[in-house]
């Protein structure tokens, strides 16, 4: 990555992070993914909400790459539990099994089979460079915008193709390297595990890079006074990525951090690379994968479908298709060729 930006220089002076895994640097210190508004996992589908148009399609794609008579699937970071539990309540006759690097994500994902009723969806800890499963066990891995949080995806591609048999499947959404301006700041404010987080992070095009700052921070006190007026600041700014977009001199960028730094319990950093989709084909092809092909990604091409049927008002009406036509979607996409997702066969 080029030179650090003048919010990275001033973090690294006045609360010097450890450097860790995507794991250890956010994911651990979620309560929640997605606020808690997971379609399935936390809300029943609902026509009339674009983002389960998109979900539900993502699904049926991810339960059409399962290869005939198949019935082992394996997902790769499944967060809070998607696409593992809509997945196991679509395929009843499969077993999944979840693995997630974060403890914590690991045990809110049982909680919520448990309480979904989801009997055939398992969860375990563990590490996508070192999968806890037999060579040749699976039928399908899937990964939902997990792979890319890998450090080294090279070894993680290669571990994906150990744990398939000959003929298993790879079905994955990555965010490609598309970012349409040479860089982008951004920050975000949330609540954690017993703590509030602000966090920073810098992506360039040229390499494709991304290095992401968490601070943690009390739940509490001046800190909790400082990270709410931050919120409240960030409602009226450009947003990216579904994050605020700053720079040095804006408000939550080195000002805000002067004055959050004194307080942080912790300072982390995570470094990333981004994918281009050329070279994801050509990676899966070294680690052992004898076809690649990218494909549309199902989730933007539904959620399209979604947003003009909710504006013309046809979307409540069309309810009782709603999981016939999101599985019509997903399943024709796995075909379409684009960017974003992959299907890689062993």
């Amino acid at each position: 990555m080029s030179a650090l930006t003048a919010v990275e220089a001033r973090w690294r002076q006045l609360a010097p992070p450890d450097v860790v895994d995507s794991a250890r640097a956010l994911y651990d210190w979620l309560p929640r993914q997605r606020a808690g508004n997971l379609p399935f996992v936390d809300d029943p589908y609902d026509a009339r909400r674009e983002a389960h148009w998109a979900d539900a399609a993502r699904v049926a794609d991810f339960a059409a790459a399962l290869p005939p008579g198949g019935t082992r699937i394996l997902d790769l970071g499944p967060g809070d539990g998607w696409p593992s539990l809509p997945l196991a309540a679509a395929l009843p006759q499969a077993q999944v099994i979840g693995i997630d690097a974060s403890p914590v994500r690991a045990a809110v994902c049982r909680a919520n089979g448990a309480r979904l009723g989801v009997g055939n969806a398992w969860f375990a800890v563990g590490d996508g460079l070192s999968l806890p499963v037999p060579d040749g066990s699976m039928d399908l891995v899937t990964a939902a915008a997990s792979l890319e949080e890998v450090l080294e995806p090279e070894r993680a591609f290669a571990e994906v193709a150990r744990v398939l048999r000959p003929g298993g499947v790879l079905r994955a959404s990555y965010q490609a390297a598309d970012l349409p301006v040479p860089a982008l700041e951004t920050v975000t404010l949330v609540g954690g595990v017993d703590c509030l987080l602000y966090t920073y992070a810098t992506r360039t095009q040229e390499p494709p890079l991304e290095r992401r700052y968490v601070m943690v921070l009390p739940p509490d006190g001046e800190a909790a006074r400082l990270h709410a007026e931050a919120l409240v600041a960030s409602a009226a700014m450009r947003r990216a990525y579904g994050e605020t977009v700053v720079t040095a001199e804006s408000a939550l960028g080195v000002a805000l951090l002067e004055r959050l730094a004194p307080l942080a319990r912790r300072s982390l950093v995570v470094d990333l690379r981004r994918w281009k989709t050329a070279w994801l084909a050509d990676a899966l092809r070294a680690a052992g994968f004898r076809e690649v092909r990218a494909t549309v990604h199902t989730g933007d091409l539904a959620r399209l479908v979604g947003r003009r049927l909710i504006a013309r008002g046809e979307a409540e009406a069309l309810a009782p298709r709603f999981a016939a036509i999101t599985r019509a979607i997903g399943e024709a996409c796995t075909q379409q060729p684009g960017e974003s997702m992959v299907t890689a066969i062993r």
